[in-house]
């Protein structure tokens, strides 16, 4: 299905990364086949001291020193991607978007603040920043919340979208512990892969309405021209064996735009060098590109090998890298490729660059949690308004979407998150996860038969304020103490949240966790909500809020649905909500939960 709405330009890109931080520096570097890996001393046992850091500011363990180098890395790109564009901080349309796996919040027992408020406020932007949480996939899916929000609204406002994350040591012991960090260096795709390398860094990009930006003269990088995204619902690290999910967001990318396979010059693949995670990505590649017709068969590449994996900032770095790719029409090498894996015919340049034919390339991302992201990027501009947008003239603008309407809904209160884990699975996730999960289960009573039937069509989207989970400071005791529980590592990446709920209910559509203040994530929920429905990316969407008062840990979903022109907006069996609209009782919920310890459905 084509989506109706503006189109989405990049107007400015910034990137900081183990080999630099100019967007032609690090480019040539790339292309050299150049790599930031080094080593880098740490105080506790590790599979490997082998990461790729950004040379300034310089590492540090310690919690407090990773907050700082969070917040440091975060400002100086932001900084930077706004001066490419030409917009101010505190100019009042702009939104701060940044996503982050953990940030520093798993190595401070008592972090000093927020770092996305603290960096904000350095760079002299008043507003709470919007953040997303999904793993490795936060920073794709941060321009993905973007590119959605733009469209639902008009193309009105702008943008500053992307990603940071920094090396820690409860990150290096956690993946240590894990396994996944490759003890010879990162060879992603290549019949010797046998691990990721950790790296860090950040990217941003500044998007906006096609119009908005052609009005102030901006130049314009590339369109935004489609963003898909699926859940594995299959573990809270091994991605879903069959690549079912990875192909289903690639399909939902291209089919906002109307374009297909064949259209695709250019791969930015996820290529973390961990066997099964490049097993199921080649397949899914191969499956979707590999007999596209008669044309140059598209290139596929990736960064980490050179800037190693910067888990919540990977997806924008690697979207900048996408964007360069197609408008310089080169790929750089895949640094460490040897033999490629059998049954992979792409195309994958080893030792040089090579030629890029075409003006669409694809960046795909697959995180923890079971978050896979594809952003499509189209280096031609934009050369009006979509037919799928055109009005006529009079009519005050494209037809209003139709009505949401709320189909279950239920509120779990409870004084120890840790009560709803109980006879369940030992996935060792986080407690306030589980919680979530109850919350669902109860939301769906009246109509579970018919939004499961179709569980590829269901999506999850988690807003919460932002606060550490209990699992966060378990785990940043044990990094004091050296020793990190892979399983504990695994079960506390933020984006759990949502992730357990599609594990456990094998739901497999797009998935979302946003931290924001509470008004703020009601408003981007209910857009994000409508623009997923309204574009056939899913039948149903499963929003669910968690907030801590007191002792009291609180967590309300609300199943909504597209409406209809007859719907009233309220609860599907006529329980109105003082006239207010699908959208509107869902707010209320959310935003002003039911305080009794007991479940509220419609």
């Amino acid at each position: 299905m084509v989506s109706a709405g503006p189109e989405v330009v990049v107007t400015g890109m910034a990137w900081a990364t183990a080999l630099g931080e100019g967007l032609q520096e690090v480019w040539q570097r790339l292309c050299s086949g150049t790599t930031g890996v080094g080593d880098q001393a740490s105080p506790h046992r590790l599979r490997t001291e082998r990461v790729a850091a950004v040379p300034s500011p310089a590492y540090r363990p310690g919690g407090r020193e990773a907050w700082d180098r969070q917040v440091a890395l975060a400002v100086r790109t932001m900084t930077a991607a706004l001066r490419d564009a030409g917009v101010a901080a505190d100019d009042g349309r702009l939104t701060l978007l940044p996503g982050t796996s953990f940030d520093a919040r798993i190595d401070c027992e008592d972090p000093p603040q927020d770092w996305a408020v603290a960096a904000a406020r350095q760079l002299g932007h008043r507003r709470r920043p919007l953040v997303v949480t999904t793993a490795c996939s936060a920073g794709a899916d941060s321009l993905l919340l973007a590119r959605a929000l733009l469209r639902e609204g008009d193309g009105e406002g702008i943008f500053l979208a992307g990603g940071v994350d920094v090396l820690t040591e409860a990150k290096r012991l956690g993946h240590s512990a894990l396994g996944t960090m490759s003890p010879t260096g990162l060879r992603a795709f290549d019949v010797a892969h046998d691990g990721m390398t950790l790296g860090e860094g950040a990217g941003f990009l500044v998007l906006e309405g096609a119009a908005a930006a052609r009005r102030r003269g901006a130049r314009v990088y590339a369109t935004l021209s489609g963003a898909g995204s699926a859940n594995d619902a299959s573990g809270l690290t091994a991605p879903d064996p069959s690549g079912r999910t990875v192909t289903a967001a690639v399909r939902r990318g291209l089919a906002g735009s109307g374009s297909v396979p064949g259209d695709v010059a250019v791969i930015c693949a996820h290529g973390t060098g961990t066997p099964l995670n490049d097993e199921v990505e080649a397949a899914a590649v191969q499956r979707l590109f590999g007999c596209v017709g008669t044309g140059p068969a598209a290139v596929v590449f990736g960064t980490k090998g050179a800037l190693g994996h910067s888990l919540g900032a990977t997806g924008a770095i690697e979207a900048v890298a996408t964007v360069l790719a197609l408008r310089e029409g080169l790929v750089p090498p895949l640094h460490g490729l040897s033999t490629p894996l059998p049954g992979l015919s792409l195309r994958l340049p080893r030792g040089g660059p090579e030629k890029a034919h075409g003006t669409r390339g694809i960046s795909l991302t697959l995180g923890f949690g079971g978050f896979n992201t594809c952003l499509l990027f189209d280096s031609e501009p934009p050369t009006g308004i979509e037919p799928s947008t055109a009005v006529p003239s009079g009519s005050g603008g494209r037809t209003p979407p139709l009505p949401l309407a709320v189909a279950g809904h239920a509120t779990r209160s409870v004084a120890d998150p840790a009560s709803c884990t109980r006879n369940r699975p030992s996935f060792y996730a986080d407690p306030v996860a589980w919680l979530i999960v109850s919350a669902a289960e109860e939301a769906l009573a009246p109509c579970r038969e018919e939004v499961l039937a179709e569980p590829d069509e269901v999506a999850v989207l988690v807003t919460n304020d932002g606060r550490a989970l209990p699992t966060h400071l378990r785990i940043a005791r044990d990094t004091a103490r050296g020793r990190v529980s892979p399983l504990r590592f695994a079960g506390s990446n933020p984006g759990i949240l949502a992730g357990l709920t599609c594990l456990t209910l094998g739901l497999r559509g797009p998935s979302l966790v946003l931290e924001a203040d509470p008004d703020d994530a009601a408003d981007v929920a209910t857009a994000l909500a409508g623009h997923w429905l309204h574009t056939g990316q899913a039948r149903y969407v499963l929003w669910a809020g968690y907030r801590q008062d007191g002792d009291a840990c609180t967590a309300t979903c609300v199943v909504l649905r597209a409406g209809t022109p007859d719907d009233d907006g309220a609860a599907d069996d006529g329980a109105a909500d003082d006239g207010a609209d699908g959208a509107g009782l869902a707010r209320k919920l959310l935003t002003d939960p039911p305080t009794a310890d007991a479940v509220q459905r419609p």
